[in-house]
């Protein structure tokens, strides 16, 4: 395993052992005390309540993960042969603020920090360590006007279960691969939504202008871009206390075509795309079951139109700290799968599309602070896919495994 990562996760371990360290004199908590830093202001707990501002917090969340990859066919399926990639990188590195003022409105502005080790990607015969850019990824102002919430600015089209789920809060390494394909990254946009979080029935619905991608650069939209506008809507119902059924409906208004040269479309992975979602807990057990499906894919090769998928994903709260995860995915359309690029496509020499794809991930984390697990802790994990069917060239999908490890905070 690479250094970098034996640092990260040493240091995460070290921060495990101060975590229990509560001084019998000074009742330090390094978990409370972590959490509390970051909030550099609260009106409350200041004792300096007024009506402009109640809130200012420093966001910090980062992301650095290793794999190694094992593919059916051994180091002849790996770009390079047996000098595969050493597949680390900062996946997540953001720093940002937010303010909660005029008590009914958030503002809150966070940046990708640029410089930063990325991906190894395979040129020219060698293997090419790409370097983070720094870009915008959040910046927008919500405002609570009962019953409705109202969100302008670049933010997240929520739509779907795991892609709902933060990335700070999700459980396995990775989210499954038919959500990265059809889901639509954080763009500008005007949302609404229900603004009691204890109702019963709750809904949201938003527009937002698709953007582009350079390379691995995520681009201001021009706003008069050839690229379009995605339209999200999302109705769900509580069916217990603790669980819920979501229906999530999504529509791109974007021709393939018509994109602008040198760039990507960053809006919805397909013209159409349903989700219907199922999130449930029970004592230490918890579960999310989704059946997804996207018509007229886009970046697809010829012959592809439609993919379907299914995700189960159970997990488990062992102990305070240690929580167990399993995933199981499948994705199928003829032609129109598309695996995820972290690491299955970026570094061996499977094709990145396929008839039919099955994957089982079966994970652990240990969080640090059990009272607010996601705030840091250690990912470890397998996952092997199954791959049926080729591309347009011929071209078998992924076949093999993936080990994972990681460390994430969120401040």
């Amino acid at each position: 395993m690479n250094k970098h990562i034996i640092t990260m996760l040493a240091l995460t371990v070290g921060a495990a052992g101060l975590s229990h360290a509560d001084n019998a004199q000074s009742d330090f908590s390094f978990c409370s005390w972590a959490k509390d830093s970051f909030t550099l202001f609260n009106a409350k707990r200041d004792g300096a309540e007024n009506p402009y501002i109640q809130e200012f917090s420093v966001k910090l969340r980062g992301q650095f993960q290793g794999a190694w990859m094992d593919p059916a066919g051994g180091s002849d399926r790996l770009k390079g042969g047996s000098s595969g990639a050493d597949n680390n990188e900062w996946r997540r590195f953001r720093l940002g603020a937010q303010a909660k003022m005029f008590n009914n409105f958030t503002v809150k502005g966070v940046w990708n920090v640029g410089g930063l080790d990325g991906r190894y990607k395979y040129s020219r015969a060698s293997w090419v360590r790409s370097t983070t850019s720094a870009s915008l990824d959040e910046l927008y102002v919500a405002g609570k006007f009962a019953p409705v919430l109202v969100n302008i600015g670049k933010h997240k089209p929520a739509y779907m279960g795991e892609y709902r789920t933060s990335s700070a809060k999700i459980l396995t390494m990775e989210r499954s691969g038919i959500v990265n394909q059809l889901k639509a990254e954080k763009l500008y946009g005007l949302s609404l939504a229900s603004s009691d979080s204890k109702a019963a029935l709750q809904w949201n619905s938003g527009i937002w202008v698709n953007g582009q991608r350079d390379g691995n650069t995520w681009l201001e939209p021009s706003f008069n871009s050839e690229d379009g506008y995605t339209f999200g809507a999302s109705v769900s119902y509580a069916t217990g206390e603790k669980s819920r059924l979501y229906l999530d409906y999504m529509h791109s208004f974007h021709d393939d075509g018509d994109s602008r040269p040198g760039t990507e479309y960053a809006g919805a992975g397909a013209q159409d795309v349903v989700a219907l979602t199922w999130e449930g807990k029970r004592g230490n057990l918890s579960m999310m079951a989704e059946g997804i499906a996207g018509f007229n894919v886009y970046d697809a090769d010829s012959g592809a139109d439609n993919v379907y998928g299914l995700v189960l994903m159970p997990s488990y709260r062992f102990s305070p700290h240690w929580e167990g995860v399993v995933r199981y995915q499948l994705a199928a359309g003829s032609n129109a799968v598309a695996t995820d690029s972290r690491y299955y496509t970026t570094n061996s020499t499977y094709s990145g599309t396929c008839d039919l794809q099955h994957g089982l991930y079966i994970g652990a984390n240990y969080y640090v602070c059990p009272e607010n697990p996601h705030m840091m802790k250690l990912m470890f994990g397998a996952e092997y896919l199954n791959s049926h069917g080729a591309d347009s060239q011929g071209n078998k999908g992924y076949t093999g495994w993936q080990l994972n490890a990681g460390a994430r905070f969120d401040f």
